[in-house]
């Protein structure tokens, strides 16, 4: 161990002492206190085994998640479609492919609803994601391959050319995508763009770019209510119950999590002032429509001021958390410092809400009434960690809550038979709820764990000393003032070529990253 990771180290353990919100425990059994036994000189000796505390996971620990626990689920053939880029919206948790007849796995079937033949573009495109991401991370040829796959696909199927927008699904008994464009919503056409965005990020295919910039005017020309002060949920009633003029937090919020907070630093004059002022937009409308400034919370559906409260509604954490982390990279990209300001004052006030110190991890949210819920779910606790993470590159307390929470997703989460992450976790049992999805369904693909794993390698090396390594497959190189890690900020140290099965890979290496 290097000197400089041991300094860091101790540093972490002397916070876990000085700032922990509360005694923490290891995700172990710990031992209950031991007090001194009255003095009689009969009394056995008492040995107290010192309480284990996990260490904070370096960039190798992250990179061997991602290479060990998460990649081999995704890099089967199995995954890949066909042709490659159709990628199944799900699969069995052995990583097969669901059939009715031949592999009616329990997980899916006892689901009526996702053993329909229904295919999701959301599915799809955040498995494109994926495939970048893996690309980033290793600089293999064969995952840019994939994505572009994906890209391909999406780009020939899924997007509307007719009447703009995307797609949401594809249905395999009617032979037809749908639904009609006025029965689209702004959550799901954003993630349509999620693998595009990605994808763009690490090329700037310019042939990508025009279908980003459609299909974001698309939705807010469409979408956006000014008598609302938000995106309102569909264009039109379609039949189901479902009020059109719903004001949904992720209809907002998901639109700069997908492709806007990632692809704005990146575009031309004038779209790049563009997007600014929207995603400043979005930013505002979210903390004025859906967050309680006595919960301290985002709440998810506010059609009436009484369901912007605990009294009345439950909340997850997740997208609490997640709306900070978005609301402080608008401040950042668009130089708003009261945005930044307010992320970073109240994030860490949802942490403290969220972080179980009984076993060292995330709590879900709340239920109506203020109830709240232990039981995990995998994609509440990566954006929790996620946003802990970055944070805690600026303010170093908050690393206490790292060592326990990533040893237990480690531990619980990870499925250490056949890859992946678990949908949900018992916090009773530590082990998979009964009856919960199987790891790959519509609106659970590699994205968050990905996500997850990206983030975590890139704070983890800076908290370590050590520089962060990314991989790109520019067209035609940038300039390098946008060559960025992500959506963080980092000092581009070298940037070399590389030749790797006929692609010219950039190996970028940076430092200070913030």
């Amino acid at each position: 161990m290097n000197l400089r990771k041991l300094l860091t180290l101790l540093l972490l353990f002397s916070l876990l002492a000085a700032c922990a919100p509360a005694p923490v425990a290891a995700p172990v059994t710990a031992l209950p206190p031991v007090t001194s036994p009255p003095t009689v000189t009969t009394a056995p000796p008492v040995t107290v085994e010192p309480t284990v505390i996990p260490s904070l996971p370096d960039g190798q620990r992250w990179m061997t998640h991602f290479k060990e626990d998460l990649l081999p689920f995704w890099d089967r053939p199995e995954a890949l479609g066909n042709p490659v880029g159709k990628f199944p919206t799900k699969r069995c948790n052995d990583g097969t492919v669901y059939d009715k007849k031949s592999n009616p796995c329990p997980e899916i079937a006892k689901n009526g609803w996702l053993a329909l033949d229904l295919e999701y573009t959301v599915s799809r495109s955040r498995q494109t994601y994926a495939y970048g991401v893996a690309f980033h991370l290793t600089g293999d040829p064969r995952y840019l391959q994939y994505a572009k796959a994906g890209v391909d696909y999406l780009r020939q199927n899924a997007f509307d050319r007719k009447n703009g927008g995307t797609y949401a699904l594809w249905n395999g008994e009617s032979k037809a995508w749908e639904p009609g464009p006025k029965f689209r919503n702004p959550q799901e056409l954003a993630y349509s763009l999620l693998g595009i965005s990605f994808y763009y990020y690490l090329t700037r295919d310019p042939e990508v770019l025009p279908d980003i910039l459609a299909v974001k005017d698309f939705i807010f020309e469409n979408y956006y209510n000014p008598d609302l002060n938000a995106l309102q949920w569909m264009q039109a009633a379609d039949g189901s119950g479902t009020n059109p003029l719903d004001k949904r937090l992720v209809a907002q919020l998901d639109n700069l999590n997908a492709y806007m907070v990632l692809v704005t630093p990146l575009l031309p004059e004038p779209e790049q002032t563009e997007w600014k002022a929207d995603m400043v937009k979005l930013a505002n409308l979210m903390m004025d429509e859906f967050y309680s400034e006595e919960d301290g919370l985002f709440f998810l559906t506010v059609n009436d001021p009484a369901q912007k409260s605990l009294k009345n509604a439950g909340t997850d954490f997740g997208h609490s958390i997640k709306a900070m982390w978005m609301i402080y990279h608008v401040g950042r990209i668009a130089d708003v410092p009261d945005l930044v300001s307010f992320a970073q004052t109240n994030g860490p006030r949802i942490l403290e809400k969220a972080y179980l110190a009984e076993n060292g991890s995330w709590a879900n949210g709340y239920e109506a009434g203020g109830k709240l819920v232990k039981d995990k779910e995998w994609w509440v606790y990566n954006e929790l960690n996620q946003f802990t993470m970055e944070m805690a590159l600026s303010d170093p307390s908050l690393a206490r809550y790292l060592p326990h929470t990533t040893d237990y997703y480690f531990r619980y989460f990870v499925d250490h038979q056949h890859g992946e992450v678990w949908t949900a976790i018992d916090n009773d049992t530590n082990q998979p709820k009964a009856g919960a999805l199987p790891k790959a369904w519509p609106w659970k693909n590699a994205y968050h764990t990905f996500e997850h794993a990206l983030i975590g390698y890139l704070t983890a090396q800076q908290m370590n000393g050590q520089p962060v390594t990314l991989y790109y497959a520019f067209q035609d190189k940038p300039a390098e003032n946008t060559i960025q890690p992500y959506f963080l900020r980092g000092d581009l140290s070298t940037l070399k070529t590389e030749s790797r099965d006929g692609l010219t890979v950039y190996r970028a290496e940076f430092r200070n990253i913030r």
